[in-house]
C-alpha cells in the first residue's frame, strides 16, 4: 500500500483509491499556509495520475478540520489585506486557499469527503470542494468567517449555493450558524450519513474504483458542466462522451464482464 507524506498531508493509494488525509490531528487538522500548499500539491499529483479512479479526502483523528489555525488568523488580522495570496490561476482559482478547495474539481475522478467531527470555516469549504460528502450524524458544519469580520474566502460563497440553494447559503454564511450532520443531510449539504464516515467513504470509493475510469471521468465532467454551460452545450457533450466511450476497449471489457455476471446469476 504505497504511502507518501507531503508535510502536513498524507496520501495512501490502494487498488485505484487514493486516501488523502490532513495530518495535524493534535491541532484538529487546523489549516495553515503549509496545509493549503500541501493539499494543492497532492491534488495536482492525483489529477495527473491515470491509475487513480476515486479519491477520499479526510482528516486524521477526531476532526475533519476545525478551520484556520488561530495563530494564522492572528497573523492575517495583523497583516490586513496584504496577506491575501493571489497568484497565477489554477483552474478558476487564483488565491492559494481557494486553490486548496478548487484543486479537487481538477481531479478527473470522483472525490469523496469523509467528514468526522468538526468541519468549520475553511474545513467546511474544503469539504465543499469534494464531489460527494459522507458525514457522521454528530459532525459539525459551520462557515464561521462572519464571526471574524470576514467572508468565506475559499470558494464557499460560490459552492455552497449549489448544494443548499441561495437562501439557505446566505443564512448559513451571514449567521455563522453551526449545524450537525443530520441537518446537513436534510438541506442537501451531505449526501450520506455514517457512524464511521471515513470507512464508509473508503468503501464507496472502492466500489467506484471498480467502474470504467473513462465513464467516471466523463460523468464528473458532464455534471460539473451543467453548472457552467447552457443546456445545449451539455447535451452535445453527452453525445460526445457516448461517441468516445462506445466500442472502446474498456467499454467492451465492461460489457463482457457484466454479461458474464448476468449469466452466472441465472445459473
Amino acid at each position: 500500500m504505497p504511502q507518501t507524506t507531503h508535510g502536513t498531508v498524507v496520501c495512501t493509494s490502494r487498488e485505484g483509491v487514493a486516501h488523502v488525509e490532513i495530518d495535524r490531528a493534535e491541532k484538529l487538522n487546523s489549516l495553515t499556509r503549509e496545509v493549503f500548499e500541501d493539499l494543492v500539491e497532492v491534488g495536482l499529483g492525483l489529477s495527473a495520475d491515470p491509475e487513480v479512479r476515486a479519491v477520499v479526502l479526510s482528516g486524521r483523528g477526531r476532526a475533519f478540520s476545525a478551520g484556520l489555525d488561530l495563530t494564522e488568523m492572528a497573523r492575517i488580522a495583523e497583516a490586513g489585506a496584504g496577506v491575501v495570496d493571489v497568484g497565477d490561476r489554477l483552474g478558476a482559482a487564483r488565491a492559494l486557499a481557494q486553490k486548496a478547495v478548487h484543486v479537487w474539481s481538477l481531479v478527473e475522478v470522483p472525490v469523496i469527503a469523509g467528514v468526522l467531527g468538526p468541519a468549520l470555516g475553511g474545513g467546511m469549504q474544503i469539504a465543499l470542494g469534494a464531489d460527494i460528502r459522507v458525514a457522521s450524524p454528530d459532525s459539525q458544519f459551520s462557515l464561521m468567517e462572519i464571526k471574524w469580520g470576514i467572508i468565506p474566502d475559499m470558494g464557499g460563497t460560490q459552492l455552497l449555493p449549489r448544494f443548499v440553494g441561495p437562501g439557505m447559503a446566505k443564512k448559513l454564511i451571514v449567521t455563522g450558524e453551526a449545524i450537525g450532520g443530520v441537518e446537513a443531510q436534510r438541506i442537501g449539504l451531505v449526501e450520506e450519513l455514517a457512524d464511521d464516515p471515513v470507512a464508509r467513504a473508503l468503501d464507496l470509493a472502492a466500489d467506484i474504483a471498480g467502474k470504467s475510469r473513462a465513464s467516471l471521468v466523463w460523468s464528473k465532467r458532464l455534471v460539473d458542466l451543467s453548472y457552467a454551460a447552457p443546456l445545449e452545450v451539455g447535451l452535445d457533450a453527452e453525445q460526445e462522451a457516448l461517441s468516445e466511450l462506445l466500442g472502446s476497449d474498456e467499454q467492451r471489457q465492461v460489457v463482457e464482464a457484466r454479461l458474464a455476471q448476468l449469466r452466472a446469476a441465472r445459473g
